[in-house]
């Protein structure tokens, strides 16, 4: 009997927990047609005095506990280098004497392709900024015109050479099923992220929310979101290319905060839409590798920390493994890391 060993395609990465900052619309030069940053965060703006407060007060009374673990803090929404630069400076002088006494590890932030230079990341490098989420959304010029970015595929690439020039770690956002994108683009941007060698990648199918320019286009029959199954089957696929270039995903849709489910109005919105996307992803990588096998496939061992993701959601990949010979009948469970293949 010979065997097949896989390991999990997606390349290790440590697990982090993050505390944010949520700054909706924050130093945005204007509203792109899909943004509800409120609705979506379920967090009002607030004035610069309160979000230094909550650094600077709440993250040490967090930490009383001693048992508490170290955190990453995150500055979230809005265009975080559009503030004001003593804000910024401010900000993270702030993180950076939570950094002394052991409570942050790592500061990032959020921004815009079209709102970075060198001397200014490399001066908010020097105060303690680790990383530099680009909101790059897309490559594509029409479609960057369509969601009203009001930037040039030109732009995005340049900003994210400009964040590794200064040191920072560089993180990408992509936003794939704007209004104005076509068939094979978000395949397009997705090996252009790969050109650009980032350290993570954070993918947000577009969804349709109340309030927005965007529920207007919908409504008048202008823009159609991609449905469930597109989504599954595109972010999938990009996802195996990622883990193969040993990028990081870091989150795959958006996350759900109170109440923010009742404003979608239309898009690929599933409460458990990354364990979708990573157990098709995978199943991909195993279909890819079977086809070296030139015996009957006899039996298979999974990985233990892998058996909810193996099957799929609610066991939907059952139907597709059946066609090649694994099923439940034939599969058990180990605490080893490998997949193996036995034939």
């Amino acid at each position: 009997m010979s065997c097949l060993r896989l390991n999990h395609p997606e390349p290790n990465r440590p697990k982090t927990r993050i505390w944010p900052i949520f700054m909706p619309f924050m130093g945005c030069p204007a509203r792109c047609v899909y943004c509800s940053q409120e609705r979506q965060t379920g967090t009002a703006a607030k004035g610069l005095n309160k979000i230094y407060q909550a650094i600077t007060e709440e993250i040490p009374s967090f930490f009383s506990n001693s048992n508490r673990k170290p955190l990453e803090l995150a500055f979230f929404g809005g265009t975080f280098t559009a503030l004001p630069m003593e804000w910024q400076v401010r900000f993270l002088n702030a993180a950076k004497k939570l950094k002394e006494k052991g409570f942050i590890t790592k500061v990032r932030c959020s921004t815009r392709p079209d709102c970075i230079d060198f001397d200014s990341l490399k001066a908010l490098s020097e105060c303690g900024l680790d990383m530099v989420e680009l909101g790059i959304q897309c490559f594509s010029a029409h479609t960057l015109k369509r969601s009203g970015r009001n930037y040039t595929p030109e732009t995005a690439v340049k900003a994210c050479e400009t964040v590794k020039k200064a040191g920072l770690s560089l993180g990408i956002q992509l936003l794939p099923g704007l209004p104005g994108s076509k068939e094979g683009d978000f395949q397009t941007d997705i090996d252009k992220t790969i050109s650009l060698s980032p350290d993570a990648v954070r993918i947000y199918p577009c969804l349709t929310v109340k309030g927005t320019a965007l529920e207007k286009l919908y409504n008048a029959g202008k823009y159609a979101p991609w449905s469930l199954e597109k989504t599954e089957e595109e972010l999938s696929t990009a996802l195996l290319k990622l883990w193969t270039h040993k990028i990081h995903v870091i989150r795959l849709g958006v996350a759900s905060e109170d109440g923010f489910q009742s404003n979608i109005i239309a898009g690929p919105a599933h409460p458990a839409l990354g364990q979708i996307i990573r157990s098709k992803a995978l199943y991909l990588f195993i279909l890819k590798n079977l086809a070296s096998l030139n015996s009957k496939l006899k039996k298979i061992v999974i990985p233990s920390k892998y058996s909810g993701e193996f099957w799929g959601h609610k066991g939907s990949l059952k139907p597709l493994y059946a066609q090649f010979k694994i099923t439940p009948d034939n599969s058990s469970f180990s605490n080893e890391d490998i997949f193996k293949f036995y034939t």
